[in-house]
């Protein structure tokens, strides 16, 4: 979040939100509502309560419209996240597609069940239900990684200087000895 400050020799918004945060900021609820509809609706099908199918369809639906706005806050973020790497630009475009096809799934879904209110879910859509929310994972997980390991969206500036020039503490880095490996001892008897 860009600070509700001037700083000198620096560029800071005066924005309480730069529009690349409004994805971060709203992806969560379709991934939450999303699962919750399937976990639901398999929870009400194993226990055998059909009532559970109705709760699990406005969780589908709700999924569906919080999709709508995190998907177009995607986009948003898409033009306008500042610098990153070509990597993680190409990772992007995989991330929306793989997105793109969780949601068509879960829009099909969704629009099935609340025009066959009445009726429970077939097997068949149940099955495209669990295929849809490992889709909606596979590329979940997709979008961390951008944030996470590529960096996407986050501001060099906040970081201590030594992450900024990628230092480690890890095996081999400059500060931390590469482990002993002890020899193995031999004994006297023969």
């Amino acid at each position: 979040m860009a600070h509700l400050m001037a700083v000198e020799d620096s560029y800071w918004w005066s924005r309480l939100i730069e529009p690349w945060e409004i994805h971060p900021a709203l992806n969560h609820l379709p991934i939450a509502f999303l699962l919750a509809g399937v976990a639901l609706d398999l929870y009400g099908w194993w226990c055998g309560q059909p009532g559970a199918h109705f709760a699990a369809t406005r969780l589908l639906v709700g999924g569906v419209i919080t999709g709508v706005l995190a998907a177009l806050a995607g986009v948003l973020a898409f033009f306008t996240v500042p610098g990153h790497t070509d990597e993680a630009h190409q990772l992007m475009y995989l991330h929306a597609g793989i997105q793109a096809a969780a949601m068509i799934l879960f829009a099909w879904l969704a629009w099935t069940r609340w025009w066959n209110w009445a009726a429970p879910p077939t097997v068949s859509a149940r099955i495209v239900a669990c295929l849809a929310a490992t889709v909606l994972l596979i590329g979940s997980g997709a979008g961390g990684y951008l944030v996470y390991h590529g960096g996407v969206g986050v501001d060099p500036e906040i970081l201590a200087p030594e992450l900024r020039h990628g230092h480690s503490h890890g095996i081999g880095s400059d500060d931390t000895p590469e482990p002993q490996v002890a020899a193995p001892k031999r004994s006297n008897t023969q």
